[in-house]
């Protein structure tokens, strides 16, 4: 027969043991769960991407922690024509009314602002001279992409985590995407 000693320490090591496999699973969970750190994203701005003619130098930006208080942050993302003959960037919108995008022309000029269709953003580039349809590059010319994140667009609830995506699309429909995130406090 166990005494009252024996049962106390019987169950103090069944909740030890229930509470070390509770640890270990909320540990694998948040391992999948939480986002990448500023590391793991920076690893990954050396890619690009290579669906059709226009390929930009970063897929991903982190503006780490940023503060509504100072306004809005913006990031200067560099659009090649990686093919042989001319492309024309078509459209450029973003994934979000918070956010919006400038094409730099070369004599110091802008194009814009782009921003979300649907939402006052206007997504397709006009006609201004050197094309048709939108801004024309030359084989291995670059234009840099203006993109400008208003952290009070989404007023006091508007703090966190936040991702959002600016799209480019040249002539043929190809599509070269580039996202940041940032996270905001108040």
């Amino acid at each position: 027969m166990l005494t009252n000693y024996q049962n106390m320490n019987k169950q103090t090591i069944i909740t030890l043991i229930v509470i070390l496999i509770g640890i270990t699973g909320l540990a694998i969970w948040s391992k999948n769960v939480i986002p990448a750190s500023t590391t793991e994203a920076t690893s990954k701005s050396n890619l690009t991407r290579t669906e059709g003619a226009l390929v930009v130098d970063e897929l991903f930006y982190n503006f780490g922690k940023i503060s509504m208080k100072d306004g809005n942050v913006s990031k200067v993302f560099k659009v090649t024509n990686n093919s042989a003959t001319d492309t024309i960037i078509s459209k450029v919108y973003t994934s979000c009314m918070c956010t919006a995008a400038y094409v730099l022309l070369p004599d110091g000029g802008k194009l814009g602002p782009f921003g979300m269709p649907g939402h006052g953003g206007v997504a397709e580039m006009p006609g201004h001279g050197n094309g048709p349809a939108g801004e024309v590059l030359a084989p291995g010319e670059t234009r840099e992409i203006e993109v400008v994140y208003d952290p009070n667009a989404h007023g006091p609830a508007g703090v966190g985590l936040i991702e959002r995506a600016v799209i480019l699309e040249d002539e043929n429909k190809n599509v070269v995407e580039f996202t940041f995130r940032a996270s905001v406090t108040p």
